[in-house]
């Protein structure tokens, strides 16, 4: 009896094992848990002048939610996913790719966005907020008086800028002259049902 007993508690809790290990390999395989388990091996920098100084390549879509919603969290890997496929054919549609879009951040506080050859330049300040720096447009004829308050994230070799969607994709339809664009207001739309919504962009390190 003691050895029956003995067996079916060992096959429980291997059916168990199997069960949990399965659902830990289906959350590790999941995007959005990929990008932390990656992010949490990889080492983060002070967002400084230093570390942010250099020239940097688009690499991606960056989608990400913010807040304590729990049920909005919940929901956020499949939303972010959607807007993130969404926004990254559009961006591909007008241009904005890898190859074609970067910046360069110098330690005295200026800055160059680079789109298709065209260069936008201003003055960046660091926020209030920890880990957010404001890039300042200045007097650029087509980003006259824009201010972007991005949250940043940088390693040796990437970074990751996240804006409010609605500013970002004002400057995304300025930068590409696709304002009054039709797809570009479906996706305004679609990024304003979500609240605490953050876009941006993914970007790597290039060395000389």
């Amino acid at each position: 009896m003691k050895k029956t007993y003995a067996y079916l508690l060992a096959s429980l809790l291997l059916l168990c094992g199997s069960q949990l290990y399965g659902q830990s390999l289906k959350n590790l395989l999941n995007k959005e848990n990929l990008k932390e388990a990656v992010g949490s091996v990889v080492q983060q920098l002070d967002v400084i002048p230093k570390n942010i100084s250099g020239n940097w390549e688009y690499t991606g879509v960056a989608v990400k939610f913010t807040g304590d919603n729990v049920l909005m969290n919940a929901a956020s890997d499949l939303a972010a996913s959607q807007i993130e496929d969404k926004l990254d054919e559009y961006l591909q549609k007008i241009g904005l790719k890898q190859g074609a879009f970067g910046y360069t951040f110098s330690t005295d506080s200026t800055f160059t966005t680079t789109f298709n050859k065209m260069k936008f330049q201003g003055k960046y300040t660091f926020s209030s907020e920890e880990n957010f720096i404001e890039l300042d447009y200045g007097r650029n004829d087509k980003l006259k008086g824009i201010v972007l308050k991005t949250q940043v994230s940088v390693g040796l070799s990437y970074m990751e800028l996240l804006f409010n969607a609605d500013k970002l994709l004002d400057f995304i339809g300025k930068i590409s002259s696709t304002s009054g664009d039709s797809k570009l207001g479906i996706l305004n739309s679609l990024v304003n049902q979500y609240d605490g919504m953050k876009i941006g962009f993914e970007l790597s390190r290039k060395t000389e």
